[in-house]
């Protein structure tokens, strides 16, 4: 061996063209990585809670004309917050991207799942530099995940698509705090109407937003919002009963003729992409022009003779098209979200076509009303389709910044996957902390009897899952060690739903003052959490300089 710069180099160093990033000195690689990963959590702790506090995610401008809106966002979304940040360590942007899995999975929890990932972390650190091997303190955690499970069933409250005063709560407590809040009651209508055969589908309701108005303008639509206008010439105000046809391919001239030459030469025209046609004069011209439209007027008959009113596809529509269509009083929507388009059919009885060719008069959907509304303060058009066969809402919000409309739009999406949740397991807990005390108190008392060092990591455990009530109360303003220590007093005299009731400033009984969580929630966040620390735990050496360029074989 030889030494650089006070450094040993090993001959695995040697041997590699860039070398290890910390040496051979893999304790420091584990104390390291466990540093970073925390960051992560310090990072997004602060947002916890209905009084947690929002950041402002920046990201430098790539074209100078870009505005203010392109580069910057302020929230309190962890999971925004976690996609978006770079984070330059590996453990960091691994433990990043598994907790933004989580939003991902359930809708919300991001946070959570963070904040029990960098304390169970921070834990492991201090037992790693104590002396204890990280495979002891990787046990311990996979042997807490079973009894955190167990201690959330002895929490769990249950509850049905009847019981609308715990859908209710779930979603107020989604919403708490939050610019959206004033439409939850209307929320919980539409869900307890939609959910009547006990499930939910949280693709049934889209929010959108509009700056335009004050977020005291927003409205909850029974049906769906496209923030869309007509094309061409035919522009409906309102229409009753109406039919609708939905596609996701482009419908364009071009399109529709090259399928038709296609077609008459034996070929398969859906693989059609284009046509060169060579004209000598303007007579040839003219000929292929009329011959154009009536390929254009044969394919869309078929729209024609079912009655459509409106054409609503998630491509582009040429203005021939659009012309033909005017004609026939076929309103047209083109470029339409083409998921909104798919929960659109299911909702309309209709189908959501590939190409234009399929339409049969069965494909298509019935709309009990649409109105156009014109906002002409931001030069905007909304369409609205009401009174449909099935389950589909919208929640329009309004603000004066982009930003509010944004952040809303986000706490009604995670509110109703709240909702969803809750109603497809059965299952909610306390919130406001009360379950992260529950469950640091059944480790605690079950950690005897694992014995060995195992037991020590399970009570380190237990302190960490107990960092959740504290910044709760941290975060609105308490006091946060006389906040634990009350709580604990009141979980030993059987408390079970004692909690940090945030919005009051106060601690208080989560399931009297309606703060629950769905139980799938919580269990996701430890899921999370635990994969995390143990991924991060298992690394012992960081290795840079790999050429990972994939070589074709001679």
């Amino acid at each position: 061996m030889s030494h650089d710069g006070g450094r040993t180099e090993t001959s695995v160093d040697r041997i590699m063209a860039e070398g290890r990033a910390s040496g051979s000195d893999r304790r420091s690689v584990v104390q390291g990585n466990v540093a970073a990963a925390t960051l992560v959590a310090d990072i997004v702790e602060t947002t916890l809670g209905p009084r947690g506090r929002d950041k402002v995610v920046y990201r430098k401008p790539e074209k100078e004309e870009e505005g203010l809106d392109d580069y910057f966002q302020v929230t309190n979304s962890g999971a925004y917050i976690l996609k978006n940040v770079p984070f330059e360590a590996p453990a960091a942007s691994m433990v990043a991207r598994v907790a933004a899995a989580q939003d991902d999975r359930h809708g919300d929890g991001t946070t959570t799942a963070t904040v029990y990932a960098g304390r169970i972390l921070a834990a492991a650190g201090d037992l790693i530099e104590r002396g204890f091997h990280p495979r002891t303190v990787i046990d311990g955690i996979d042997g807490a995940v079973p009894l955190i499970d167990d201690a959330i069933d002895v929490a769990a409250v249950p509850v049905d698509d009847g019981d609308r005063d715990r859908v209710a709560d779930v979603v107020h407590t989604t919403l708490g705090g939050t610019v959206a809040e004033p439409l939850a009651d209307r929320l919980v209508a539409w869900i307890h109407d939609a959910a009547a055969d006990g499930s939910l589908d949280p693709e049934t309701v889209h929010a959108e937003s509009l700056r335009a108005g004050s977020l005291s303008d927003s409205e909850f639509v029974d049906g769906l919002v496209l923030k869309k206008s007509f094309a061409g010439n035919y522009q409906p105000s309102s229409l009753t009963d109406a039919t609708i046809a939905m596609t996701t391919q482009a419908v364009t001239a071009s399109q529709q003729v090259g399928g038709r030459v296609e077609s008459d030469a034996g070929s398969d025209a859906g693989k059609t992409q284009s046509l060169q046609v060579s004209a000598t004069d303007a007579a040839d011209l003219q000929r292929f022009t009329e011959y154009e439209r009536g390929v254009i007027a044969e394919r869309v008959q078929p729209l024609v003779d079912a009655g459509v009113d409106v054409l609503l596809a998630a491509n582009r529509v040429d203005e021939d098209t659009v012309a033909h269509l005017d004609r026939h009083g076929i309103a047209v929507v083109r470029n339409a979200d083409e998921a909104r388009l798919r929960a659109l059919a299911a909702a309309t009885d209709g189908t959501l076509l590939p190409h234009l060719g399929a339409f049969e008069a069965s494909d298509a959907g019935t709309v009990g009303g649409i109105t156009r509304r014109e906002y002409p303060e931001v030069e905007q058009e909304a369409i609205f389709l009401r009174n449909l066969p099935g389950n589909l809402a919208s929640v329009l919000l309004h603000g004066s910044t982009w930003m509010a409309g944004w952040e809303a739009k986000r706490n009604v999406n995670a509110a109703v996957a709240a909702a969803a949740s809750a109603l497809e397991t059965g299952q909610i807990v306390p919130g406001g902390g009360a379950t992260e005390m529950a469950i640091a108190g059944h480790l605690r008392d079950a950690a005897p009897g694992v014995g060995g060092r195992e037991s020590i990591v399970i009570e380190a455990i237990a302190d960490a899952v107990e960092a959740v009530p504290r910044l709760l109360a941290r975060n609105a303003g308490m006091d946060p060690t006389d906040a634990i220590l009350d709580l604990r007093t009141a979980h030993s005299r059987g408390e079970k739903d004692a909690s940090v009731l945030g919005l009051k400033r106060e601690l208080g009984h989560a399931l009297d003052a309606g703060v629950v969580e769905p139980a799938a929630f919580k269990r996701g966040s430890v899921y999370t959490a635990a994969g995390a620390a143990t991924t991060v735990l298992r690394i012992d050496d960081v290795i840079t300089g790999i050429d990972v360029t994939v070589r074709e074989s001679p």
